[in-house]
């Protein structure tokens, strides 16, 4: 089991910008998220932050951010089935909604069901060893997630586009138990 990973969500996309829901659509990034891509591999040599491998959402816009990332990094890039956003049907195109953490959605992905996705992928990413930290590039949705696979609390919904944040496990086997939100007020 992984005890650090360093999590990057993909560049700016058409629909970040948009303010529209991407889920399962495959859109590419932007120049600006290229740029992005680009200033966060930046940061992680600056930094002198290891990386060993990056695992990437197969989707579009996180392979082509991996792929910036890993000829900075000079590191290979593995596609990781099961890392894609949610699925969010009859959503998808529309505007984002209030309730992004509700169970179901017309047509879509249980949360339920993604979360379990995204788990399981996560369970099956190798241990490194070489001291290195896999990056993983993914999606604002695999980020709480991944939170709670690695144990730990974030106060963020998500990070911004193409922005390196470092996770350590708080204890080896330790998971954050899931509650799902309690329906908005």
């Amino acid at each position: 089991m992984l005890s650090v990973v360093i999590f990057c969500r993909h560049g700016e996309t058409e629909s970040n910008l948009g303010g529209w829901l991407a889920g399962s659509r495959d859109v590419s990034l932007t120049d600006r998220g290229r740029a992005q891509a680009r200033e966060a591999a930046a940061t992680l040599v600056a930094e002198g932050r290891s990386v060993s491998t990056i695992y990437s959402s197969p989707q579009r816009r996180a392979l082509e951010t991996a792929g910036i990332l890993a000829e900075a990094l000079a590191v290979p890039v593995v596609p990781v089935t099961g890392l894609e956003e949610r699925r969010w049907g009859d959503l998808e195109g529309g505007a984002i909604p209030a309730d992004l953490l509700r169970e179901e959605v017309p047509n879509g992905e249980s949360l339920t069901a993604f979360r379990a996705r995204v788990t399981t992928a996560l369970d099956g990413l190798p241990a490194c060893g070489d001291g290195g930290a896999p990056l993983i590039v993914a999606h604002a949705g695999t980020w709480p997630v991944l939170c709670r696979w690695m144990g730990v609390e974030s106060a963020l919904l998500w990070p911004p586009n193409a922005s390196p944040v470092t996770l350590k496990r708080e204890g080896e086997g330790h998971r954050v138990p899931w509650t799902p939100p309690a329906p908005p007020r």
